[in-house]
């Protein structure tokens, strides 16, 4: 329930999101599993390592949203380099916000993230929406070994990295 201002805590804002996400998802997307932790939403379908993540990082303002692989090194490296494949079609169905990266020595991620000072149930509309954009775009390469399930369209021309970017050590 948001406070009087309109803001709401970390885990009201996780299952709002995932209230109006996961419902507006295609029907022809079968619905995902859920695995909650205390602030971090995962939704996956045949193997939990690779799943669409939320969470909201009160202490850094941002919230973060992507598709995951963490499982074994050589499996998430086969899943990121699928996406790598694709990247130039998905950065342009997608946007510039979303990257593809080596999160870890192990980890793979393509993600976006969202500044806020509050979390409001506006973010939430907006990051539901990209959410479910994002699922219904991507959920084929969280599945083990599928190809994607419907080509990528787009009409830019933009070009996309090579592969994917190494975080930024610090």
């Amino acid at each position: 329930m948001p406070t009087k201002a309109g803001y709401l805590q970390s885990r009201e804002f996780l299952f709002y999101v995932e209230d109006l996400a996961i419902p507006a998802l295609p029907g022809d997307i079968p619905k995902p599993e859920r695995k909650a932790m205390w602030t971090i939403l995962q939704w996956f379908w045949d193997n939990p390592h690779a799943h669409f993540e939320l969470q909201p990082m009160t202490s850094r303002s941002l919230v973060e949203l992507g598709l995951h692989f963490e499982g074994p090194a050589e499996a998430n490296e086969r899943w990121a380099q699928r996406l790598a494949e694709r990247a130039a079609d998905i950065q342009a169905a997608l946007g510039p916000q979303w990257e593809l990266e080596e999160w870890t020595a192990s980890w793979r991620r393509l993600h976006r993230t969202f500044p806020f000072e509050h979390l409001t149930v506006d973010l939430a509309k907006e990051v539901a929406a990209e959410l479910t954009r994002a699922i219904t775009l991507l959920w084929p390469y969280a599945l083990v070994g599928a190809p994607a399930a419907k080509p990528i369209t787009t009409t830019s021309t933009r070009p996309y990295r090579d592969r994917y970017r190494r975080r930024a050590k610090i």
